[in-house]
């Protein structure tokens, strides 16, 4: 299990060095001089024709392989207007409060922080144009969009939709955070009891695959969505189906939707006690301890032992004596009891421990007076020394 976590980091590591890689090699391409305020022909006329070809499949627009580049600009200042509405009726708050914000200045707004693949997403619009002004980044649309966009936001039908995808989108994205994966039928009734409304199967998953193109943070295959950093999704489901003797574990719609948010990882008690202690051990940043500790969750939520993320954090930091390791090892076991697992559907070992009333007074203090004889906490009826005390 150590040798898969210390694949998933060098696979993490590497990803993140490609598109680091990537995002240089794009940087002259998606920011180089603009002039504002920009029309259609004159942003698209920028652009190749492969590049242009990719606006038109993203919009459907048929019978047009064919056509030379000019042939293709001027169909496409046609119909990307005409498209306006209709994109933005997939689209959820975080994406639409950007085209209000450049249409309500004129066009134009400073570009916020965007990672390649999602400034890729926005040209490929048609709508939006990247570039440079003054030293800033900018993203700018054109003239021809600027009143249907701004008319938009007064549109109830329109309003009413986005408010809908984007809880579908945290929604899902907090349902998968807590869960690892689940099957289509089993979210879509599961939204359809948070959000107290049906759902129609196939809107959302063209909501959702739109949201992923930006967002990049759900995993779809044959068993179904899950997490991105879920590192074999038929193994978290069979793991789950083994727990015949529990439900998932009942979240509310608030912690669902903060569970959504780009970014999260829920920072408890034991999380922030593990940070502190790094910080105020070893000379490292808070952000490095940060970074540690949060895959420690993940390495915990994919069934990691304790051991092994023990040898993890010991590769990260100079350790130092014995009793330096069990100062880790105490943190690790209590933030791995309190870390909502996927195998567990949304439960920790401890919530499961003391639901399942196998907690004794000598048994309580989690970090040190566990028996390696002793059932595990986490419910799965095996010695601890045989599950997470391995």
């Amino acid at each position: 299990m150590y040798k898969e976590l210390e694949e998933s980091m060098i696979k993490a590591v590497t990803e993140k060095k490609e598109k680091l890689e990537q995002q240089e090699k794009h940087n002259k391409k998606y920011w180089s001089t603009i002039h504002v305020p920009i029309t259609l022909d004159e942003g698209l006329r920028k652009y190749t024709k492969a590049e242009l070809d990719a606006i038109r499949k993203r919009l459907h627009i048929k019978n047009a392989s064919g056509l030379k580049k000019a042939e293709l600009i001027a169909l496409l200042q046609e119909k990307i207007p005409e498209q306006v509405e209709e994109l933005s009726g997939t689209w959820d708050e975080e994406r639409f409060n950007l085209l209000k914000e450049m249409a309500n200045q004129a066009g134009v707004m400073e570009a916020p922080a965007l990672t390649v693949d999602q400034v890729n997403y926005l040209r490929e619009t048609g709508i939006i144009f990247t570039g440079i002004i003054e030293d800033k980044r900018i993203l700018a649309i054109p003239e021809e969009v600027i009143e249907p966009i701004k008319s938009l936001t007064h549109n109830v039908n329109i309003r009413s939709k986005i408010q809908r995808n984007t809880n579908w989108v945290k929604l899902t994205n907090g349902l998968l955070y807590y869960y690892g994966t689940l099957e289509l039928d089993q979210i879509v009734h599961l939204l359809e009891t948070y959000t107290t409304e049906p759902i129609d199967p196939s809107a959302y998953v063209s909501v959702i695959q739109d949201a992923n193109m930006y967002q990049n943070r759900i995993f779809t295959d044959e068993e179904g969505y899950a997490h991105h950093r879920v590192h074999d999704t038929k193994q978290v489901k069979q793991q789950q189906q083994t727990r015949t003797d529990i439900s998932y574990y009942n979240f509310t719609k608030e912690q669902l939707l903060q569970a959504g948010e780009p970014g999260f990882v829920e920072r408890n008690e034991s999380y922030i006690q593990f940070v502190h202690f790094l910080t105020n051990t070893y000379d490292i940043t808070s952000e490095e301890a940060n970074s540690i500790v949060e895959e420690c969750v993940y390495a915990t939520k994919q069934g990691v032992s304790a051991n092994n993320v023990l040898q993890y954090v010991a590769s990260q930091v100079n350790v130092g004596g014995l009793d330096a390791v069990q100062a880790i090892m105490d943190h690790v076991v209590y933030l791995m009891n309190n870390t909502r697992k996927w195998e567990l559907k949304g439960y920790t070992s401890t919530e499961l421990w003391t639901e399942e009333k196998q907690l004794t007074p000598k048994t309580k203090n989690l970090t040190k007076k566990i028996g390696r004889n002793d059932p595990c906490p986490c419910g799965s009826g095996k010695k601890y020394k045989k599950c997470c005390g391995r």
